[in-house]
């Protein structure tokens, strides 16, 4: 019996499509199953052909997978760059006024075509197209249609739902005459529960709400915006204040602004947002504000595929700003990541007091998978050396920027009693005066300058000391080591469980925060590596590079994928057989 059932609705963008698919993906999640959504776009203001895939099985899933056992769509596009995805024996629910080429279709493709879009004017009856979608496919699939019915309830006011489901209904039934409906393969719990569908964007959000965040701003760009959205929405109620700024250089001043008053904050953005920020990235680190920072990656350079995916900011995130300084950077791998390092991180911001950036991408992003609720217990705010009146008064004259042996110096906040000290951009002693005129320390510039870079990395040790910065995932010794960072997690896991079916012992190192990078954990899984393979979403294998200059160990053989799209567990899958043969 087939483990997983998957789904493209597809159509131009105003009919509804991913409210199709996460309406399938909700039924089935309260119902005991798993599902992994992945929305597809363009960038465009209006129009283009939107997609949404849903993979569906009876235990968690950690990637989407290319082919489908069922397309359904509603414009002539979506249908031609979907043919050959369609597999042998599939379903095909097709609008009546497309254009059905019979001779592209895999052997055994049944097909259904139906008057699914709906006529009338205005948006109303367009996004109603979806119903009509739907009540298809549960008819030829076998979905029950009830659980789609509820899910509807739930969302829509009483008269809303009433239209919808008579359309849902009436085609369902049309259907049926047609065909005795596919049995679904998949069992539904007798039991309906109600877990969460979100997308790593969510989680990320959740996990500041979860760490005491306070602060957000931002200028809305794609894939990093939903952070945003979230946070203006749902933040309010946990007393969060979010402001849209007029531009990514007020957004990032904004979270210094607040991270300076002491107050937990977060910004997010992507690639071409964040290079507008990294002067100020750079003024926080000097000033020692911490600071908390999504990236969200899409293609690139420029202006590049706003709505695709990549993984080809690490170089830059790694070295944004002129100068040197130390960063944490982060970069999860899955939905639970995205939540509980988004937590870690708003501790190690103040903890080390210096810019933490989370690394994620549009697929991780964007992509919704059903998720157990969060456990929040043992998770404790933690806000560093940060003093109060009494200490200061103990410790005048107060020097900020004290050197320490572990680099961190007490923080004392605007209007704390004994507490007052400059936050500079420059290069600056331990009162914080500019280096070259140093009030109350002896010695020559070069002597200051040279102290107050030093204290920026004396954090590292203690960084790498506390953090679970790699993991080994699968047996301890394989004969292939994959080797991975972000979102390429969940297909490389799949990958691995695929190869043991084929008898390939296989295993994943997972490296999570790549800056201050963790070069002993990193060498140390690697040297009893039999083999590797490097599986990268960017042309220039920009993670090999890091592994070879700390290391001194080059991954030789590579997978790299920058064709804006994900990787699969069947691709990985096959390219470890190449390296292995």
């Amino acid at each position: 019996m087939k483990n997983d059932f998957t789904c493209l609705f597809a159509g131009e963008a105003g009919y509804g499509v991913m409210s199709a698919g996460s309406t399938v993906a909700k039924a089935a999640g309260r119902n005991n199953l798993w599902a992994f959504v992945v929305n597809e776009y363009p960038s465009l203001i209006k129009g283009g052909l939107n997609t949404c895939l849903v993979r569906l099985a009876a235990a968690p899933l950690k990637a989407h997978e290319e082919t489908m056992d069922c397309l359904a769509v509603l414009s002539q596009e979506g249908l031609e760059q979907n043919y050959a995805r369609l597999q042998p024996g599939g379903l095909l629910i097709a609008d009546a006024s497309l254009t059905v080429d019979s001779a592209r279709l895999a052997e055994g493709v049944r097909v259904y075509q139906l008057p699914l879009l709906q006529k009338g004017s205005g948006d109303v009856a367009k996004i109603m197209s979806n119903s009509a979608m739907l009540g298809a496919f549960c008819a030829v699939s076998g979905f029950p249609i009830n659980l789609i019915e509820a899910v509807l309830a739930d969302e829509f006011k009483l008269e809303v739902f009433e239209k919808n489901r008579a359309l849902l209904r009436s085609n369902y039934e049309l259907v049926a005459q047609q065909t005795a409906g596919a049995a679904f393969s998949l069992a539904f719990s007798q039991t309906p529960v109600k877990p969460m569908l979100l997308n790593g964007n969510d989680a990320i959000a959740m996990g500041a709400l979860q760490a005491g965040c306070k602060f957000a701003a931002g200028y809305p760009m794609t894939p990093g915006s939903s952070v945003l959205t979230y946070l203006a929405d749902n933040g309010p109620a946990f007393g969060l204040v979010f402001k849209q700024a007029e531009d990514e250089i007020a957004a990032i001043n904004m979270l210094i602004g607040a991270g300076f008053a002491g107050v937990r904050a977060i910004g997010s953005t992507s690639g071409g947002g964040f290079s507008l920020m990294v002067e100020a990235l750079g003024f926080a680190a000097l000033a020692e504000v911490p600071l908390v920072m999504v990236n969200a990656q899409r293609g690139g350079p420029s202006t590049g595929q706003p709505t695709r995916t990549a993984q080809a900011d690490l170089a830059f995130v790694l070295n944004a700003a002129q100068g040197e300084f130390l960063r944490i950077v982060v970069a999860p791998g899955d939905i639970e990541e995205c939540f509980y390092e988004t937590f870690r991180a708003f501790n190690l911001a103040e903890k080390y007091q210096l810019p933490v950036i989370i690394l994620t991408d549009k697929y991780l992003a964007d992509s919704s998978v059903t998720q157990a609720f969060f456990t929040t217990e043992g998770l404790a705010i933690e806000r560093g050396k940060l003093v109060d009146e009494a200490w200061l008064a103990e410790h005048q004259p107060y020097h900020r920027y004290e050197f320490t042996a572990d680099g961190v110096s007490a923080r004392a906040l605007p209007g704390t009693a004994g507490g007052r000290h400059i936050a500079t951009s420059y290069t600056h002693g331990e009162d914080g005066f500019y280096s070259s005129g140093n009030r109350e320390y002896a010695g020559s510039e070069p002597e200051v300058t040279v102290k107050a870079i030093d204290k920026l990395f004396d954090k590292e040790p203690q960084i790498l000391a506390e953090l679970e910065a790699v993991k080994l995932h699968g047996p301890e010794s394989a004969d292939l080591t994959l080797v991975v960072w972000g979102s390429t997690k969940g297909a490389a896991l799949e990958a691995m469980e695929l190869a043991k079916t084929a008898g390939i012992s296989v295993n994943v190192l997972q490296v999570v925060y790549l800056s201050p990078f963790p070069a002993a954990a990193v060498a140390e899984i690697l040297k009893r590596s039999k083999q590797t393979l490097l599986i990268e979403g960017n042309k220039t294998a920009q993670l090999a590079r890091l592994v070879r200059m700390y290391t001194g160990i080059e991954l030789a053989n590579r997978y790299l994928k920058y064709d804006s799209r994900a990787f699969t567990p069947s691709q990985i899958l096959l390219k470890i057989k190449e390296v292995l043969a």
